[in-house]
Order: structure tokens, then C-alpha cells, then sequence
């Protein structure tokens, strides 16, 4: 049998094998590919679901303001100049047309060679990362991300190398690429890396290490950035110098080699030395300004996310919660201000407060002993409002301007007497039971306090009390209208200094904080006083501008009323009398416009201020050392009050002297002895106000006590007058009887007016009986009219003695003296006591 031959193979089966049979095993692995795919889907279903469902998140909210870093918050002054800088890295975002073309040709040729032609992923790149994970069993040591992915990555995720993080970009990466175009996408990544040095960003990165702008870099210059921000810590030219330049080279070398730039340029660039010049512009030192600023910007922030503030506690529970919350929420807003992205303008007066601040450092400048931290001991602080806006005009926080540390808001300390007006008297004012002429009996009582230099005055006027800053008085009043009343009113004007250990503190009433007030707290205060007691929320604050989100500034609230404008009114009308009355504790800080103020020392001296207004500002003084401590000599007057005087008379000395206009519900009236109205001309006129009266009425249980009150007060003045009229009677009396006496024993003999004089000797030693002058000029008198009995008698004639043809000489008498008739030649100033009148003024010890 034959043997079959071998049919010849065709040049087309020889040609078609091998492709068969690759195709065979394309499909093989394309198969084994799809059921791995299948089972690894399976297996790890809900991570990739939940992976996807991240990205489409990601991208459904993506906006391009999420691919800027903050920039430096900025803070301005009221006529827009820069005052300050907060760095946050000095970033800023620079458009790709400011990008150097150079930097663009180096990312794409270190990170993402295929760019401009794929879609967000890389399926080369992420197969060799793929095999690199298998071989190093699960673990991802090899990225194969896009510059798609490294934004997505920058902005949105973390820099932790995970399965879930890649798979999110891959995931993501398409939907990038559907809403941004390339242009956009390279913008983003060169805008949000990071280039170590607290540089983010290629705009800091370009004035960091060559000293120009982004869109000058050279070739090199390109390339070692490109570098820096692939590995941060390892390609640092500051700190890595060689490593540094070894990746900037083989940069360069991928850049020619994908014919991005030509050979020549490679070698030229690749000499280059790498050299940088480490330009850091560091924000600017926190000021006085700026510091109030950012504090102030602070609590709008926290306004705008409804934050509730408070200012009265009730019990220690409530404080430490509330103060708890308050510091969270505070510490959040402050560092998201000072992380950047904040565009802060303000009404400071840069002008003001360089006269402010000038004035605090002359008055004080022959205290030069200093701290152990060099800065002065004895300190001094002080805050200015523009009544006509409410705003904070200057805020000084100590002497000089290198001490960052703001006294002007950041301490609390305790206020002294400046606090009697906001606390004991315009609150009295409002209940309607107090007014100017009320007397109140000054006087030493057991457990309470003491005037300052030990001197009491009996029935006083509040008018006269609060200009002469008695004590006693502030206590009395506050513990008559209730304690927790009075500092419910500064809780009102939102003193942060309040404790739940001052509800019944009557030592508040003059100024025993268990902390103590700040000088912004006073001047807010004193502010409502000077605007017809409406009290504004405004702080420094004129706008917030965010990057991100534009103006954010909420418009304080309409200003709140706190006390009548009666109240305001007669309380300014009685605190001018501290400057322009000779008893009042700042007579002679008077300006040339009408104002008024307060003086105030705490004990041993160791805080003085002075508090005070006019129409146009309101300024609050304070001096007194960190530690606190005795200064002896000095008072609210003597630097708080100098300084106060100094200032607002340079500030105030070119406007109008504007007076405050009187409430037509305020009117003036007589005043009897007893400080009350009445309609009898008295001489002594006072402020009353209807609204005031009428909310006494309306307190009928109040009203009858009152009413009781001022009955037996009357009643007790007639009795005490009543007293001294008999008392004088009796003196003088006494005093006449002492002087006939005296006569009879110089008579020579007896006739009609010796006789006389004996009959009203006896008659006014009648009058004496019962008396110590009955039993002392009885034996005087006695002893008189024996003698007067003992001398010869002499015949009387009534008839007129000739002296001449037709003139006769009339008979001479002695005039009777009655009792009662006294004239002292002296009219007592309205509000003076007994022995208080003086030609010159009184000295005014501590405390006031």
C-alpha cells in the first residue's frame, strides 16, 4: 500500500498560524481575565460599589474653587490700607496662561506622558502597576495614576496608598475629564501641590526658590519644581541639595527624550547649577489692630453659624458648659481665619490710634522699669468708639507696639468706681425711685465698705455722691434695687467678665468682679450712655470677604435699648459734674466741648482708670501693672484721667461743642431740703423724668414703700428741724443772758434800765429751766443782781435832754436781742452739708 504524501503547506497557513494562536490566547485571557474580574467583583462587590459611589459624589459637587489653596487673610484699616498679614503660605492661584510652558512640558513628561491622548486613566500605566502589585502580594509600591487621578487625589483624598483610594480615582478620573478640559485639569495640579517649604502651589513655589513669577521659570528651574513635588521631603533643594539636582537632570533628560524640548536645551539646562533663593515673606507681627481684628472677625463668624452668647450664669453647671462650647466653637473660627482665605476690613482709624497710642506711651514714659519678658511693668490700655457709627475706632493693648499681647480685650480687671454708673445708678434711674436729688444718708455701717479717705457726709444727693464717688452710697443703692438686677444690665451690654460667684456680689456695686472687666467692655458700657442708652453690637468689624465664598459679614442687629434716654440724659448730666464740679473726683480734665466721665481706683491703687464721652467719642483708660500691685500716688485722675483728657481733646478739639439734647419727657423742678420736688422756690433745681415716675407707679407695693418712706423722712426732717430751731433758741438765749450778765456787773448805779436789764435777765434764765445753761448762768446771774442791788439809786429821768436852744439828745437803749433771729451772712451751695463750704477745692483721696 502507498504511503499517502504530505500535502505542502501554503505560505497563507504558515502565515495565519501564529496569529491564530495568538488570538487564541488573547481570548483565553480574555476569558480567564473577565472570570477573575467576575469573581474579584464578587468578592470585593460592596468596596468597589461603595468606591464608585464616592467618586460620583465627588464629582457631582466638584467646583473649581476646591483647587485653590487658601490665600493670606489680609486685615485693612477704615480708608482701606493694608495693616496686617495672617500667613498662610502666601498662596495664590495662578491661571494656566501664567504657567510656564516649561513646567506644563515637565509634568507631562515625569507623570503623565500620555496626557493629551487618554481619558482620565491610563490603562498601560495602570497595568504595569497592576503587575507590580502582584508581584509585591498586595501591596502598592508603584503608582500608575494620571495627573487626573494626582488632582482628584490632592483635593479630595488622602496621600495614603490603598486600593480603595485608587480605585476612587479610577473611578473619578472619566468624570474629571468630562467636565474640565486638559488645559483646566493641569492648571488644577500645578496650583495644588504641594513643593515643601510651606509652599503650595507654584506661585509660592517660584518666589520661594527663584524669586519670580510663575510664568519666568526656565527649563531647569521647571524641572527641579517638577521634582520637589513628586517626593516633597526627598527633593527638597534646601535641605536635599544632590538628590534634588539628580532628579531635576533626569527631568530634563525625559523631557528631550519625548521631544518636548530639543537636545541642545537638555544640555544647556542640565549645567545649570542648582542654585535657590529661598525668599520667605513671613506674615506680618500681630498688632494692637490686628489682633482686635481677628478676635472681632471671630465672633461674627460665630454669629453666622447661630451661636448664642451669654453673659449671666446662673449657677457654676451653666458657666462651665457655656464656656466650654464658647471655646470650641471660638477656637474653630479663629483658626479657619488665620489658616487664610480672608479679606478683613475694619473701622480702625489708623490716625486715631497713633494718637491714642502716643498719648498712653508720653503720660507714662518715666515708668521704666520692666519685666522679666522685657516688656514695661507698669502698662497702660485703652479703647475709643466713634458714637456717631458705634464702631471701635482704636484699640491700645499696651505700651509701645511690639507687645502682642492686647489689653485692650484680652484682660480683665477690676473697674473700681467706673463701674457705678452702669450698675448702681443708671439702673436705679430706670425703676424711677432714684433721680439726681435723692438723698441718701452716707454714713459708715457695719459690714460695709469705707470712702475713700474715711470722710462721710450724712444726707447726700446721688447727684453729689456719684461726683464725690462715695462708697457707701453705690452700696446702698444697688442693695436696694437688687444685685442681680444691676448686673443683669451689664450682662445686657455683654461684659464678658461676669462670674456665676458675682449673682449677690454687692461688692460689685463698686467694681468687686470675682474677674474683673475689660477695657472694651467699659467703653461699650459708657458708650450706651453717651448714645441715649441704646447699646451698639458693632465691634471693628465693616466687612468679611472669604474666597471661597464672597461677603460673609452679617450687619450687626439694630441697636438695643438698655436704658431710657431719660436715664441717659440724667446720668450724663450728673457725670459732667466729676469734671466741672470742685468736688468732683476728675475736676479739671473738663474739655472744651461738653463731656462727661468717671473716675476709678480699686484698692491699694492697684487699677486706675477713667471712663468718659463726649457727643462724638467715648474712651476708656486704663493703667495698672500685669501683676497687680499697689500704686501708691496714683489714681484715676492723676494718668488714666490725664491721659483720657490729653486724647479726647486733640480728637474732639476741632468739631462743634455739641451738647446732649434734653428728653421732653425730662424736665427740671424744685428741690426742698429733703431732695424732693416741690413747688416752691427753693433756690435748688434738679432733673426728674415722667417715664421714670411712671414706672415707679407701676410698681405699687414698691410705690407705698416709698411713698411711707419719704413721710417719715419728711416728718423726721420737721422733728430734726423742729430740734435745731429750740437748740439755737436755747444758744442764743444762753448767749444773751451770758452778755446781760455781763452788763449788769459793769452798771455804776441802779435807775429804770438796770431794772430792765435784770427783768430780761430773769425772763431768759426762765426759758433756760431744764437746761445744763440753766444750771451754769444761774449762780452767774444770781451773783449779777445782788450787785446790781447793792449800788446807789439814781432818779431816772424820761424827759429829753437839752443840748442847745431848741435841740434835744435822745435816750439811750439797749436793743433786745430775741431768740431765733441768727444771721450767718452765708447761703450754702445747693448739695453742700454743714461745714462743707470751701473756697478752694476739696482733696479727693483714692478710689474715685
Amino acid at each position: 500500500m502507498e504511503k499517502r504524501k504530505k500535502k505542502k503547506k501554503s505560505m497563507w497557513s504558515v502565515f495565519f498560524k501564529p496569529i491564530k494562536i495568538i488570538l487564541f490566547m488573547f481570548l483565553a485571557v480574555m476569558v480567564l481575565g473577565c472570570l477573575a474580574g467576575g469573581a474579584v467583583f464578587l468578592k470585593y462587590q460592596d468596596e468597589i460599589l461603595a468606591c464608585k459611589e464616592k467618586a460620583d459624589s465627588i464629582m457631582s459637587k466638584t467646583s473649581k474653587t476646591d483647587f485653590s489653596q487658601p490665600t493670606d487673610t489680609r486685615i485693612y484699616d477704615s480708608s482701606g490700607t493694608l495693616i496686617g498679614t495672617i500667613n498662610s503660605g502666601h498662596y495664590e492661584y495662578v491661571p494656566i496662561s501664567e504657567i510656564s510652558e516649561n513646567l506644563q512640558k515637565a509634568y507631562v513628561a515625569q507623570e503623565d506622558k500620555r496626557f493629551y491622548k487618554h481619558h482620565g486613566i491610563d490603562y498601560l500605566g495602570l497595568l504595569r502597576a497592576g503587575l507590580v502589585y502582584v508581584k509585591n502580594k498586595g501591596t502598592i509600591t508603584q503608582g500608575g495614576s494620571t495627573i487626573t487621578q494626582q488632582v482628584i487625589k490632592n483635593t479630595y483624598l488622602t496621600q495614603e496608598r490603598t486600593f480603595q483610594r485608587k480605585l476612587t480615582e479610577f473611578f473619578a478620573a472619566p468624570q474629571m475629564e468630562k467636565k474640565y478640559s486638559k488645559s483646566e485639569i493641569l492648571e488644577f495640579y500645578c496650583n495644588t501641590n504641594f513643593y515643601a517649604n510651606r509652599c503650595y502651589g507654584v506661585s509660592e513655589a517660584s518666589r520661594y526658590y527663584f524669586d519670580k513669577e510663575a510664568k519666568d521659570l526656565t527649563i531647569w528651574e521647571a524641572a527641579t519644581l517638577a521634582g520637589i513635588s513628586n517626593n516633597p521631603s526627598r527633593y527638597d533643594p534646601v535641605a536635599h541639595p544632590e538628590t534634588s539636582q539628580k532628579k531635576r537632570d533626569q527631568i530634563i533628560n525625559n523631557m528631550a527624550a519625548n521631544k518636548l524640548i530639543t537636545e541642545e536645551e537638555r544640555d544647556y539646562a542640565k549645567a545649570q547649577p542648582l542654585t535657590v533663593a529661598k525668599i520667605y515673606e513671613p506674615g506680618t507681627k500681630e498688632n494692637y489692630q490686628t489682633s482686635y481684628a481677628i478676635h472681632a472677625a471671630t465672633l461674627e463668624l460665630m454669629k453666622n453659624d447661630g451661636f448664642v452668647f451669654k453673659y449671666v450664669f446662673n449657677n457654676k453647671a451653666a458657666y462651665d458648659s457655656y464656656k466650654e462650647q464658647y471655646q470650641e466653637a471660638y477656637q474653630s473660627k479663629s483658626d479657619l481665619i488665620r489658616s487664610g482665605g480672608f479679606e478683613i476690613h475694619t473701622s480702625l482709624d489708623t490716625n486715631i490710634q497713633n494718637a491714642l497710642q502716643s498719648t498712653i506711651d508720653e503720660r507714662l514714659k518715666k515708668f521704666k522699669e520692666v519685666q522679666e519678658n522685657g516688656k514695661f511693668a507698669l502698662q497702660g490700655a485703652a479703647v475709643c468708639i466713634d458714637n456717631r457709627t458705634g464702631y471701635v475706632v482704636a484699640i491700645v493693648g499696651g505700651r509701645g507696639t511690639d507687645d502682642e499681647y492686647n489689653r485692650g480685650f484680652l484682660s480683665k480687671r477690676q473697674p473700681g468706681s467706673t463701674i457705678k454708673p452702669l450698675i448702681d445708678y443708671a439702673p436705679a434711674f430706670e425703676t424711677g425711685f432714684y433721680y439726681p436729688s435723692r438723698l441718701v444718708n452716707d454714713h459708715l455701717f457695719d459690714k460695709g465698705p469705707k470712702n475713700s479717705g474715711g470722710k462721710y457726709y450724712g444726707p447726700v444727693s446721688v447727684r453729689e455722691a456719684l461726683n464725690r464717688s462715695l462708697n457707701t452710697v453705690a452700696w446702698q443703692v444697688l442693695a436696694d434695687i437688687g444685685v442681680d438686677k444691676g448686673i443683669g444690665y451689664l450682662g445686657k451690654m455683654h461684659f464678658t467678665g461676669l462670674s456665676y460667684m458675682d449673682n449677690g456680689n454687692i461688692s460689685m456695686s463698686i467694681g468687686g468682679f470675682t474677674e474683673g472687666a475689660r477695657v472694651i467692655d467699659m467703653a461699650k458700657g459708657y458708650s450706651v450712655l453717651a448714645n441715649k442708652g441704646l447699646y451698639s453690637s458693632r465691634s471693628c468689624i465693616t466687612s468679611i470677604k472669604s474666597q471661597y465664598d464672597g461677603e460673609i459679614y452679617n450687619e450687626s442687629p439694630a441697636d438695643e435699648r438698655i436704658f431710657t434716654e431719660d436715664t441717659a440724659y440724667m446720668i450724663t448730666d450728673v457725670l459732667k459734674g466729676t469734671l466741672d464740679k470742685p468736688y468732683g473726683t476728675g475736676y479739671g480734665l473738663g474739655l472744651t466741648v461738653p463731656a462727661a466721665g468717671k473716675t476709678g481706683t480699686t484698692n491699694s491703687n492697684k487699677d486706675t482708670w477713667f471712663c468718659g464721652y463726649t457727643r462724638y467719642y467715648t474712651t476708656a483708660i486704663w493703667v495698672g501693672y500685669d501683676t497687680p500691685k499697689a500704686m501708691p500716688g496714683v489714681y484715676g485722675k492723676t494718668y488714666s484721667g490725664r491721659i483720657w483728657h490729653d486724647f479726647m481733646a486733640g480728637i474732639n478739639k476741632d468739631l462743634p461743642a455739641l451738647d446732649w439734647d434734653m428728653p421732653s419727657t425730662v424736665y427740671v423742678s424744685n428741690v426742698d431740703s429733703r431732695g424732693e420736688k416741690t413747688a416752691k422756690e427753693t433756690g435748688t433745681k434738679d432733673l426728674f423724668s415722667s417715664i421714670a415716675e411712671a414706672a415707679a407707679k407701676a410698681d405699687a407695693t414698691k410705690w407705698k414703700e416709698e411713698e411711707e418712706r419719704k413721710k417719715l423722712e419728711s416728718q423726721s426732717q420737721k422733728n430734726l428741724e423742729n430740734s435745731l430751731a429750740a437748740q439755737q433758741a436755747l444758744e442764743q438765749a444762753a448767749a444773751a443772758l451770758q452778755s446781760l450778765i455781763g452788763e449788769m456787773k459793769g452798771l455804776e448805779y441802779q435807775d429804770s434800765t438796770a431794772e430792765e436789764k435784770v427783768n430780761t435777765a430773769q425772763s431768759l434764765l426762765a426759758q433756760l429751766t431744764g437746761t445744763p445753761y440753766y444750771d451754769s448762768l444761774k449762780p452767774q446771774l444770781d451773783e449779777a443782781i445782788s450787785y446790781v442791788s447793792s449800788l446807789p439809786k439814781k432818779e431816772d429821768s424820761t424827759k429829753p435832754q437839752e443840748i442847745g436852744p431848741g435841740i434835744t439828745k435822745p435816750a439811750e437803749t439797749t436793743a433786745p436781742v430775741f431768740p431765733g433771729e441768727d444771721d450767718t451772712g452765708v447761703d450754702a451751695e445747693p448739695g453742700f452739708s454743714p461745714g462743707d463750704i470751701e473756697d478752694a477745692p476739696q482733696f479727693v483721696g483714692p478710689g474715685m
